[in-house]
């Protein structure tokens, strides 16, 4: 038997539990920008992992959505949804932004490090493309539209070195060309 649900109560709910997931994330960043300032990446996968459940739990949410009928209830509970994962994804990309930095400039890269490196290169990318697009583009601040330019460029940067500073392979036996080379 099916249960019965206020399908408007219960994304209220989920807003308010998205709300909670989006404070506790701000801890888990400052503590994971302390942590990688001091060459230590033992916090960076609470930090992955808290965004990835943050992803998630949007997703349950939208589907919520798509199942509340058309109305002011809804465009009120898609608008505030709308507005949390902007803020939140202007806040990866700023971090992760910063992450990247903060890689790039350790003397010594510890175990982890390139991990923290591919991982934050992929956020950068997906969370750039995602602001820049609609629906997402009209509700980005000047300061994350800012971030979104940093990141483009770091991006370019990335890619016109990326053989080198990724050390790339193609997975040939030694003697044959890497992807470096090619």
């Amino acid at each position: 038997m099916a249960r019965t649900v206020n399908l408007e109560a219960e994304i209220e709910r989920f807003l308010d539990a998205l709300d909670d997931k989006s404070s506790a994330l701000r801890d888990v960043v400052a503590a994971t920008k302390t942590e990688v300032a001091r060459s230590s990446f033992a916090i960076y996968k609470k930090f992955s992992d808290a965004c990835g459940d943050f992803d998630s739990f949007c997703i349950l949410i939208e589907y919520r959505l798509k199942r509340l009928p058309q109305g002011p209830s809804r465009a009120q509970l898609g608008a505030r949804f709308q507005a949390a994962r902007v803020a939140h994804m202007s806040r990866q990309l700023k971090t992760s932004i910063e992450l990247m930095g903060l890689v790039a400039s350790a003397r010594e890269l510890p175990l982890g490090a390139k991990d923290v490196f591919l991982r934050e290169l992929r956020s950068i990318y997906s969370l750039k493309n995602a602001l820049s697009e609609p629906p997402f583009a009209d509700g980005v601040a000047p300061e994350t539209a800012h971030d979104i330019e940093l990141a483009e460029k770091i991006l370019r940067e990335i890619i016109e070195r990326a053989p080198t500073m990724l050390e790339l392979s193609l997975g040939i036996e030694s003697g044959e060309a890497t992807a470096a080379e090619a």
